[in-house]
Order: C-alpha cells, then structure tokens, then sequence
C-alpha cells in the first residue's frame, strides 16, 4: 500500500517514512504543499499523512483541494497546535483523524491501520488462494502451511496480484504500485523480482505456473474454476512468540537507528537558538534570526517528542513561545532562553547516552549466559553510582515515595524538609543561628526540589532560595504548565519547571542534569 507523508521537518518526514517502510508500506514524501498536491495528482495513494503548518500551500487548504479530487481517500493531519479550533478546522476541511506533536509512534501507526481498515475492510483480512495464504496483519506468507521468505519487494507484489485475483498488471502498474517515486527501477527489476517469488513458491512445492505471465499485457495469479482449498493450519505453539511484542522491539530499534542519523540535525537546529541568545545578550538579536530559532524551536518540539523526549519537547516549546514575541525580548526573557536551552541540550545528551549505554549493556549480554549478565548489568549500574544529595520540599506523600524510591535506584540521597519552618530556617541558616539538623540539610543538599502548590508561600520559599542561597539550584514542581507561570517562576529563579505529570524516573533525571551542570 501507498502512502504520502507531506511534512516540511526532514526529521520527522524521514522518521515516518522509515517506521512505514518498516510496516511495507510504500512511501513518498512532499516538503511543501505545493509539492504534495503534485504528487497527490500524478499517484493513486491509500492514505495521506498531512501536516497543517506547511511552506507555498498550507494543510487547511491542502486537505479541503485533496478532498475535491478524492472523497474517499483516507487523510490524517499532524498538528503542533492541541487546540480545538485548529482540530475543528482540519475535520472541517476533510481530515478523517488527527494526530498532535509531538507523537508516539506506535500509536500513530496504529491509527493509520485503522483508516486504512474503514476505507477498505479487506485490508486486514487474511487472503487465501490456490494454497496461498497471505496474513497483512504479521506480514506472513505461507504455501499449504510451509512459510516463504520473502522480501519488502517480492511480498508486495505477491499481496498486490492477491488483493486483485481477476486483474492483470504490467510492469509499469507494479513499479507505480510498489516502488517509491524517488527509487523507481526500471522493468527489468519487476522481472527479476517476478522470478525470484516464483522460485520460492516453487520451493515450498507451489505449481511454476502460479504467477502467470499474459504475454503482451503482464502477470496475474493463475486462474482456475476449482480454487484448491488451504490445508488445515497446524495449532500454534505454545512458545510461539508474540508478534504484538516483536514488532514493537522492531520499531524500538528502528527508532533508535534513527536517533542515530538525526541527533547531528537536532544538534544544527539547538545551534541556531543558541546564535540567537548569543546576539540577544550582545543586543544584536535581528528579527530573521529571532523568527529561524523560533521555527528551528518549533521543529524541535515536534521531532523530540517523537523519539520519546517529552521533557525534550516541552523545553523547545516553551523557547518557542518566548521567541514568538512580537516586542523586543528583554535580557530576562534571554537569560530564560538561554536557561532552557542548557537544559535541552543535557536531556538530548542524557538521552544519547542512555542508548548508548544500553547498546553497550545489549551487546555485552549477548555474550553472556544467564549467570553472568546480572552481574554486567550490576557493573554498569555501579558506574552511574551519584553523589547528589536532592531536598525535598513537599507534602505529597505518595509524590514522595515514588520520587525517593526512583532517586535510591539512581544513588541519589534524598532529604525531606517541612515546608511550615523552612522561611525561617534559611534565615536562620544564613545567620548560622539554625538548628543542627536544618543546618545539614540545607548545607549538603545539592538541588531542592519544590512543590507549589504545598502551601500559598512556596513563592517565597523559592524567592528566598534565589536571594539568600543563589548556589543552590531549585527545580519547580506545579500541576499547570501554562507560559505565564513558567515565566513567573523563572523571574523568582527557579532552573527548571516541572509538571507532576511527569514520571519520577524523568523528574530524577533531570534533578542529575542540573545537578551534572553545577559541579
């Protein structure tokens, strides 16, 4: 099947085309609007993956010109923006679903199964045929019950003569059909592969002549009054393995192969932000430069999400929405960027050595029996042993257990203050008039972690960190995440602000960053 994703982003185009080709779709990919309407025009596509925020021709108005051309084709808009009027206007224009960056993948291929069910019910239907038996779910192709091998190329083909029984195809349907615009071979490849199916038919004892060739006009499965009933399949194994569970470890590495190939892209687009802070410091911040980092920031949301950087994606969001200003952005509002752009790049750095440590863990394992790999997992666990000291500012206690079990795992000492005296022990800890234990506390923390919404003088607990104990990094705990309270909070001196929303393995992991940061 044929799908065109029409996204401006190479990285998130690039990652969706690899995720889909992995599912053996075939895919084509337009960078503007303009080009997607082209391609839209000259190819018969199964669905259309559309992105509203899109250079020469803008999805709205994309999707409603698709939409006059084709009523039934299924379309499926990708949005920065999770608001209901941008949702009501892409439903409106003809969208049959939508998908909000930045997304999970897994997720978005499974809603893409399902338009292509309820535009074609025989999609997910397992075809039977002369002994053929072709599974679109697993991807499987069985003669009479003996499995075939086949390739991307070679399946294609075989579940395209399968979904059309009576058709005949040419070389050149087939090339239209299975191969992408921009790898198109020439007819002789079609026949190559023709032979190669049928090779392997003949090997699981199909008949040579089950792929016929109609001389002049192309292939076509073979014809017979009698379609010879399938076999009984043999009971599945017990052991068998879930397939469910495979192809997510698929896409997981295919995820990860990517991350590989575009982390030097991400790292081009934080450098662009990172020229606009420096000249806003320098008080030279021109307004093109301001509106690139603003969309270099945008993309960034967007992609980051998608390989599972949540915090990654709020981070970029909120430069975003700082660099969107349409007034002049004073030294505050940079000094904030440039904050939040440390942090980006310690989560993106973070992220990169997690799988690169967890490939080192895999592979080590692999050589390994079963004894001996809890103790490579134990050496490599050793090696993140921390020494950060977290204080903990809160009343949640459910919060607090499962921050403090997560900081244990990870070597982190985690310390619990009351919020009714702590005003008045970090006056007192600056007078050296405090009690020993507030004094140890406060002394040895490395990082403290507030909850706002534990009393209605948080604000001040944090405003009193920032004046009297400017050395002690405060990352913010609150419920909400709107613009106007991360940059209150910012302005009191806060070096990160957190949902609860997210899970304590997350939190921790940026209490190190910060923590990493200021040693």
């Amino acid at each position: 099947m044929r799908i065109l994703v029409v996204e401006d982003d190479k990285i998130i185009a690039e990652t969706l085309a690899d995720a889909l080709t992995k599912e053996l779709f075939i895919v084509d990919i337009a960078t503007d609007g303009q080009a997607g309407w082209q391609q839209a025009q000259a190819c018969n596509y199964d669905l259309i993956l559309l992105d509203l925020m899109l250079p020469k021709l803008d999805g709205i108005t994309l999707c409603q010109k698709l939409r006059s051309i084709n009523k039934k084709i299924p379309i499926l808009l990708l949005t920065a923006r999770d608001n209901s009027q941008d949702k009501i206007k892409g439903l409106d224009a003809g969208a049959d679903d939508y998908v909000v960056k930045p997304f999970n993948l897994e997720e978005l291929l499974a809603r893409i199964r399902a338009l292509l069910r309820r535009g074609n019910e025989s999609v997910s239907v397992i075809k039977k045929w002369c002994g053929l038996c072709l599974n679109p779910q697993s991807c499987e192709v069985s003669y009479n019950d003996k499995q075939l091998n086949l390739t991307p190329k070679e399946y294609e083909i075989l579940n395209l003569l399968m979904h059309n029984t009576q058709r005949v195809f040419s070389c050149s349907v087939i090339l239209d059909r299975v191969w992408d615009l921009e790898d198109i071979p020439t007819e002789d490849t079609v026949r190559a592969h023709i032979k190669g199916l049928r090779h392997k038919l003949k090997s699981a004892d199909a008949p040579s002549d089950l792929i016929q060739t109609v001389y002049g006009l192309g292939y076509r499965l073979k014809q017979e009054k009698n379609n010879l009933p399938l076999k009984k399949s043999k009971k599945k194994k017990k052991n068998q393995p879930n397939i469910s569970q495979e192809s997510q470890q698929k896409l997981q590495q295919s995820i990860n192969k990517i991350w590989d190939r575009v982390k030097g892209s991400i790292s081009e687009r934080i450098d662009v932000v990172e020229q606009a802070v420096i000249a806003g410091k320098n008080g030279k911040l021109e307004t093109n430069l301001q509106h690139q980092a603003q969309q270099e920031a945008h993309k960034l949301a967007g992609s980051l999400g998608t390989f599972g950087l949540a915090y990654g994606s709020d981070l970029s969001r909120e430069i975003e929405a700082l660099l969107a200003s349409e007034l002049p952005i004073d030294y505050t509002e940079i000094s904030h960027i440039s904050k939040l752009l440390s942090s980006l790049r310690n989560e993106i750095y973070r992220h990169s050595s997690n799988m690169d440590n967890q490939q080192s863990i895999n592979q080590e394992l692999k050589s390994l029996d079963a004894k001996s790999s809890t103790q490579t997992y134990l050496r490599y666990t050793d090696s993140f042993s921390q020494e950060c000291k977290l204080l903990l500012i809160l009343e949640d206690n459910l919060l607090a257990q499962e921050l403090v079990q997560e900081a244990t795992t990870k070597k982190v000492e985690c310390m619990v203050a009351k919020n009714s005296t702590l005003l008045t022990d970090i006056d007192g800890f600056i007078n050296h008039n405090c009690n020993f234990h507030c004094q140890d506390l406060l002394f040895s923390a490395n990082v403290a972690l507030l909850d706002l919404e534990i009393a209605s003088n948080a604000e001040k607990i944090l405003a009193k960190f920032s004046n009297q104990m400017p050395f002690l990094p405060v990352v913010v705990l609150n419920t909400q995440g709107d613009l106007s309270d991360r940059i209150k909070i910012a302005k009191l001196g806060a070096s990160a602000y957190l949902t609860k929303q997210l899970p304590a393995a997350q939190v921790i992991d940026i209490v190190l960053d910060i923590w990493r940061k200021n040693q």
